[in-house]
């Protein structure tokens, strides 16, 4: 009886990537999938970008029911998800994402109509549960149509969307600028037919089989009760917090403690945006194994601490050398970002049961949704809280240490930078 060793099973987990990418139904299916991501994230990008305004400026709301009505809706989306994405792993994945997209765009219509406060909030509330949704989805489908190259693909849908937000995010510059009821409109509408054409254009996706029909009724949530995968999620949760760092806590900081001027802000959005279409998938290499994911994720949290450091030393005045270490700073966030992403991507992954794909998602995304809830204030009240830059410093502790300690946990104890079976010194 042959014994599989490690070196065979890599050979035939290179030869499942090799076929993927040579087999012309799936790449076209990638295309299309690509297509899917840039589109969505466009009228996203369009629409999300002027909210705020939208909200204010032709519905009439205050800044305080605006957050109560997210808030609501995010805590219930919390709540629907882990049932939801239970169902959606006996469902026909393409069929039910491409169900999602058309609802997605129904409920932004209801900002049309003339609702009550009540009913701005149960408007919103269906626009962020739906939206929620179609994460774990998407996630599951890739699972199942690239199931050998799913980590890959999955860093060039990141790449499709960011480009797509983008650009979207010009036509908001337009409507901001307009600043009429009718022009916010259109960017609402925009996003709208974005949502109709990305489900038209799921349906010509390949079928995504649910799970078998006469499998036993299962009870729980599997993911809840896998240490490993909570381990991972967990370790995602401190590891993500570059999202808040470099969008939140960074430009507060650059307006309030510094004399950068306002121009600073969105160059940083630019050069994340530039990077992450360049590089992204570059850096996913290596990520589709559980080492190989664990070691890009803790590597991911290192150039953050390293770039945490660098802003330390930017307070006060705005000179050439603080210029550079802004830079040096964001271009590490950025990077801390695409590396940290791609090793959650490939956790989330190859630690899932294959069979609740899909459930598996929807809780490592609780860490992401988490980090939106929790992160800006813990950024915020760190940055601008703790005197002479020392809170950059803290950040970048806290999002180090736990992912040294969720990395080793993940590798069996060994220590980040040793290889298997090296001795200890």
């Amino acid at each position: 009886m042959s014994v599989d060793t490690d070196a065979d099973q890599e050979e035939r987990r290179k030869a499942a990537m090799e076929a993927e990418e040579n087999d012309p139904r799936l790449r076209r299916a990638k295309r299309r999938l690509f297509a899917i991501f840039g589109i969505g994230s466009f009228g996203a990008g369009a629409f999300t970008a002027s909210q705020v305004l939208f909200f204010t400026e032709s519905l009439h709301r205050t800044p305080g029911q605006i957050s109560v009505a997210l808030s609501t809706a995010g805590a219930v989306a919390m709540v629907f998800v882990l049932p939801f994405s239970k169902a959606a792993d006996r469902l026909d994945r393409r069929r039910l994402l491409a169900l999602l997209h058309l609802a997605s765009g129904l409920a932004f219509l209801g900002y049309l109509l003339p609702v009550s406060l009540t009913g701005f909030v149960v408007v919103t509330g269906a626009v962020v549960i739906v939206q929620r949704m179609l994460s774990p989805v998407r996630s599951g489908l890739i699972a199942v149509i690239f199931p050998a190259t799913r980590v890959r693909v999955r860093a060039a849908t990141y790449v499709a969307f960011n480009g797509g937000f983008a650009l979207g995010s010009l036509g908001a510059a337009w409507a901001i600028g307009v600043g009429t009821q009718q022009a916010y409109k259109v960017l609402l509408l925009v996003d709208v037919a974005a949502l109709l054409v990305c489900a038209a254009l799921t349906m010509t996706l390949p079928p995504a089989a649910a799970a078998e029909p006469d499998a036993p009724p299962r009870r729980g949530y599997a993911a809840l009760r896998d240490r490993p995968f909570l381990i991972a999620t967990v370790t995602n949760l401190f590891g993500c917090l570059h999202d808040s760092a470099l969008f939140i806590g960074l430009p507060l900081w650059l307006i309030q403690r510094t004399s950068a001027p306002h121009w600073t802000v969105p160059a940083i959005t630019v050069t994340n945006c530039v990077l992450v279409v360049l590089l992204q998938t570059r850096l996913t290499r290596g990520t589709d194994t559980t080492r190989g994911a664990a070691l890009a994720q803790w590597r991911g949290t290192l150039a953050m601490g390293a770039g945490c450091a660098l802003l330390c030393f930017t307070a006060g005045g705005f000179g050439a050398a603080e210029y550079a270490l802004l830079t040096g700073a964001v271009v590490l966030l950025t990077v801390s970002e695409m590396v940290q992403s791609a090793g959650a991507w490939g956790l989330s992954y190859t630690l899932a049961d294959e069979s609740r794909v899909t459930e598996y998602q929807a809780v490592f995304g609780l860490s992401l949704d988490t980090q939106e809830i929790v992160g800006p204030m813990l950024v915020t009240g760190l940055v601008l809280g703790v005197p002479h830059g020392a809170g950059w410093i803290l950040l970048g502790a806290l999002v180090v240490v736990p992912s040294f300690v969720g990395t080793r946990l993940t590798l069996g104890g060994r220590m980040p930078w040793r290889k298997p079976g090296q001795p200890a010194a």
